[in-house]
């Protein structure tokens, strides 16, 4: 062959090569199998459990979960679950416990995560007010038992009246002496020596 038909053939023979992919094939791994199989049962899941849901505890409040997802990968699943409670009972609240459960198919408990409803400052959850938190709860491979499912509890301590003493303590009696003496700013640049720093 001469070099100018050489020339010609070799970006032709390039060209074909390009132009005809050539497939490879592998054998699947096994965790790509249980991937696939963890979704499958994620969009099941997601299509079973549509948000907002309403979880009316009488005496308690209600509890409205936003959203529940299965979430995770496989070997270390579980459900996440944004909610908000509210007091819907006649008192205030002190506080209130949120519990989302995993059951298994036969409805035993495998796995619970509590939240405790409390306002930081020491005042309770007026009724009607809204405490909001997100709980997550391992499923322990109940979701890949067909008939496993998971629930919300909720508890909480109603604010209760102060008791009154027995017996009641008498008002104190006015033995005729003056009222306390209050002076203002007394000593205030006498500190002794050792406080002076």
């Amino acid at each position: 062959m001469t070099r100018h038909r050489l020339a010609a053939v070799i970006p032709l023979l390039l060209a074909a090569a390009c132009a005809t992919p050539v497939r490879i094939e592998r054998p699947e791994h096994a965790l790509e199998v249980e991937l696939r199989e963890f979704q499958a049962i994620q969009q099941v899941f997601r299509e079973q459990n549509t948000a907002p849901m309403d979880f009316n505890f009488p005496g308690h409040g209600r509890v409205t979960v936003r959203q529940v997802s299965l979430d995770g990968y496989p070997g270390n699943a579980y459900v996440r679950c944004r909610f908000h409670y509210q007091n819907r009972t006649e008192k205030p609240v002190v506080q209130s416990w949120v519990s989302l459960d995993v059951l298994d198919a036969q409805g035993r408990l495998v796995a619970s995560q509590a939240s405790i409803c409390i306002i930081p400052t020491p005042i309770p959850i007026a009724r009607g007010s809204y405490f909001s938190d997100e709980l997550r709860t391992q499923t322990f491979d109940a979701h890949l038992q067909p008939g496993w499912s998971w629930r919300i509890r909720c508890t909480s301590q109603l604010e209760e009246e102060e008791e009154p003493l027995v017996p009641p303590v008498p008002e104190p009696q006015d033995q005729g002496l003056p009222p306390p003496l209050i002076i203002k700013n007394r000593g205030q640049n006498d500190y002794p020596s050792f406080w002076r720093r």
